[in-house]
């Protein structure tokens, strides 16, 4: 019996294919992008300034290039091109030391900072900063060549003087939330809450910001579809989106978002049907999505979710737009046909305002 067992074992080595392998699930390879030529005329790249030596400032041109574009660069009213100009010339004492990391650092917060401060005619909170020490602090050194970027107003860096966390919240800034934003790839923290940014979400920025941990944008003009590269965000935990113009479908590929905890996208044009996938959230314990264009019945594996304390949805009298029976807010919606958007608390049957 014995040698007859060994002799089956002997055979099944001999025609196994070897050891089962598991393969995890692969993350989709980025396409790298050849690296861009910089040709005589970006040496005159800035009107009005002498020409930038091929040598000196080949390595910083390309840079610039690869980061914006070639169109972007090279349009003198851009605030790419603007803030190229200023940090090739007029900060070079802050600059011309720098790895290429830290150069786009700078130069990404300058475009952001000439995007958001030049169309606006009021008072800012914070304007274009000079270099005279007198208006400096008041102005929060943005735009200084006499500081760091990392003791700029609501910038906050790392002890490598790497920028983790953007604190803008409140501050009148206005404009298109520029792509140069997705080159400060070690933010873990994004506020630009209560502005009046306008246009689509960039998804160079929702694509390359993988570290993100908490991205705060409502309370802006945003609008579109919501981009699916959000999904690239896998750390991200809280995301707050109410109070803008983005429509379509709530994207099925949030239910990927695994660390979420909270999800607001109350007071946009989100239509269709709330997808089944939020309930793949297993940590979520925040989620309002009153006051869309939103229809149907509240997903049961929504109302499963273990951590779940408050679910908020237009669910509220018998023309709900909503069927939700686990939601612990219920509200008029926007189909209702009544101008009172109350909402109630359905454990306490209180009116909530």
């Amino acid at each position: 019996m014995i040698s007859r067992i060994s002799l089956l074992l002997a055979i099944l080595l001999l025609v196994s294919p070897g050891p089962v392998v598991v393969q995890a699930k692969k993350k989709k390879k980025k396409t790298p992008q050849p690296k861009p030529n910089v040709m005589p005329k970006h040496l005159q790249l800035c009107a009005g300034k002498p020409p930038l030596k091929p040598k000196k400032d080949a390595a910083k041109l390309s840079w610039l290039l690869e980061a914006s574009g070639d169109a972007s660069l090279t349009f003198p009213s851009s605030p790419q091109h603007q803030a190229a100009c200023w940090i090739l010339y007029d900060d070079v004492k802050q600059s011309s030391s720098r790895s290429k990391y830290l150069f786009l650092q700078r130069y990404a917060l300058a475009t952001l900072h000439i995007s958001t401060t030049k169309s606006n005619t009021t008072i800012w909170d914070w304007p274009l900063a000079a270099d005279e020490p007198s208006t400096l602090v008041t102005r929060g050194h943005w735009g200084s060549a006499q500081h760091h970027e990392c003791t700029w107003y609501g910038v906050h860096c790392n002890f490598q003087k790497k920028v983790e966390r953007l604190d803008l919240g409140f501050l009148k800034l206005d404009g298109l939330l520029v792509r140069e934003v997705s080159l400060l790839t070690y933010l873990k923290d994004v506020d630009l809450h209560a502005n009046d940014f306008q246009g689509v979400l960039p998804n160079k920025m929702l694509d390359s910001l993988t570290n993100l941990e908490a991205l705060r944008l409502h309370m802006n003009g945003f609008f579109g579809a919501l981009p699916n590269e959000i999904e690239s965000m896998e750390k991200l935990q809280e995301l707050y989106l109410f109070g803008n113009y983005l429509s379509g479908a709530i994207p099925t590929l949030l239910g990927d978002l695994k660390q979420l905890t909270a999800l607001d996208l109350y007071a946009n044009n989100f239509a269709g049907r709330i997808p089944s996938h939020l309930g793949k959230l297993k940590k979520l314990t925040h989620l309002d999505l009153r006051d869309n264009d939103l229809t149907g019945p509240m997903p049961k594996e929504i109302c499963k979710l273990p951590k779940l304390k408050t679910l908020v949805a237009d669910c509220l009298g018998p023309r709900a737009e909503v069927q939700c029976d686990c939601c612990t807010i219920c509200c008029k919606g926007q189909m209702d046909g009544s101008y009172d958007r109350k909402c109630v608390d359905m454990k306490s049957g209180k009116e909530i305002r």
